[in-house]
This record gives C-alpha cells, structure tokens and sequence, in this order.
C-alpha cells in the first residue's frame, strides 16, 4: 500500500492539522524523512504553503493546532511545535507550546530545521554582507 494510501486512512482523508479535506498532498516532515508514514504527514496545500514560506503566515489559519497538537502521531506533534514556536510572538501559540509535551527524540527532530533554537555566540550564522 503507497503512504499517501496509508495516510489517508490514518487522517480519515482530512488535513492531519487543519482538518481540511481538499488538495491533500503528503509532506514529508524535514530533515530526515525516510519517505514513511511514520516520517510524513497528510496536509492541505494551504498548510503545507505556509509551511514552507514563513513570510506567508496566516497565523488564525493555525489556530487549528489547538487540536491537532494532541495528535499520537508523531511526525504531527513535531509539525505542531514547530508552527507554534513560529508564531509565539502572536502569545496565544505560547500557551499551546507549554502544554504541548514532546519527548526527547520528537523534540530534537522538532529543532532540527533551527525552529526555537536561540541565535548565540557559538552558533554559526552565515549572512551576506
């Protein structure tokens, strides 16, 4: 069975955040995808557009997270963190990320593309001058 077949029945064919059920696509949760269902996501293309322009945020589109987050999927909680850590500047995603529990392995992969990572002194930053 293809993933996006398993992940069609996993999701009841809706949007694992949103709940959405028009142009579902499988999004594979960056970095490490093995191109599983364990790995992937179903998402709508709306979510998966913000997803990858920050600058196109819509941040009340994402206060469907407030449900999703309690996902036991855990390529969805990490997804969840990651959006709620964007957003915390709005306040309401900060209450959501202090209930929101990732263990240990979940929450590194949830830092891994640099979401909630603070920039210091040791950090390598590559910017064009």
């Amino acid at each position: 069975m293809s993933i996006s077949k398993k992940l069609h029945i996993r999701s009841e064919s809706k949007c694992e955040l949103c709940a959405s059920n028009e142009d579902l696509k499988v999004y594979e949760v960056p970095p490490a995808s093995k191109g599983n269902e364990d790995d992937s996501i179903l998402a709508c293309s709306n979510c998966i557009h913000q997803m990858e322009n920050p600058d196109a945020m819509d941040a009340n589109h994402w206060r469907c997270l407030n449900d999703s987050m309690w996902s036991e999927v855990a390529a969805v909680q990490v997804v969840a963190w990651r959006m709620l850590t964007r957003l915390q500047a709005e306040g309401w995603p900060q209450d959501l990320l202090d209930m929101l529990y990732l263990d240990e392995e979940n929450l590194e992969w949830a830092k891994a593309t640099g979401e909630g990572v603070e920039e210091d002194e040791n950090k390598i930053v590559h910017r064009d001058v």
